[in-house]
């Protein structure tokens, strides 16, 4: 499906086999056993699969996964919690990102966690990695991972060229 600031987004679609369906401890149960990449964003329960007049699975009637709304979770503390989780809402395409929140559960993808690493960077003048977003995905633990990093290496910047001079021996 489409993903919130560009690209798209993987979603698993599961009917519990007895009893309720948590979405999360299925989510926390795939991440241990696959890569980051095959990690659904969001996980959507449904009672029975929509069928389409020749019996095939019909993806357009699928769910679209629900917005997670935020307006009940920690609000940032720290300047730095406030500048992460301001990066994460543009990046999202939210309003507000609580700082508890994880990127990845709000629709986040390895494509946006490099762009966030970057803005990060930029914006706090840090060195930090797409890794350190994996790693530390919720707004307060990459902000306390922005705390400890170092400065950014300075960029890479054309230089003139100059003769090369090759002595013989």
């Amino acid at each position: 499906r489409p993903a919130p600031g560009g690209g798209t987004r993987l979603l698993a679609y599961a009917t519990p086999a007895a009893g309720p369906l948590a979405p999360d401890r299925l989510r926390e149960a795939l991440r241990e056993r696959l890569p980051d990449y095959l990690v659904p964003a969001a996980v959507i329960p449904v009672d029975h699969w929509p069928l389409t007049a020749n019996g095939k699975l019909d993806r357009n009637a699928l769910p679209e996964p629900e917005a997670a709304a935020t307006p009940g979770g920690r609000a940032p503390a720290t300047p730095q919690e406030e500048i992460v989780a301001h990066l994460f809402a543009e990046i999202l395409g939210r309003e507000q990102v609580g700082a508890d929140d994880d990127f990845f559960a709000l629709g986040g993808h390895s494509l946006l966690a490099t762009r966030l690493a970057s803005r990060i960077r930029a914006a706090l003048d840090v060195s930090l990695s797409v890794r350190d977003v994996f790693e530390a995905a919720t707004v307060a633990a990459l902000a306390r991972r922005v705390q400890h990093a170092g400065r950014a290496p300075e960029p890479l910047r054309p230089r003139p060229l100059s003769l090369i001079h090759i002595s013989e021996r």
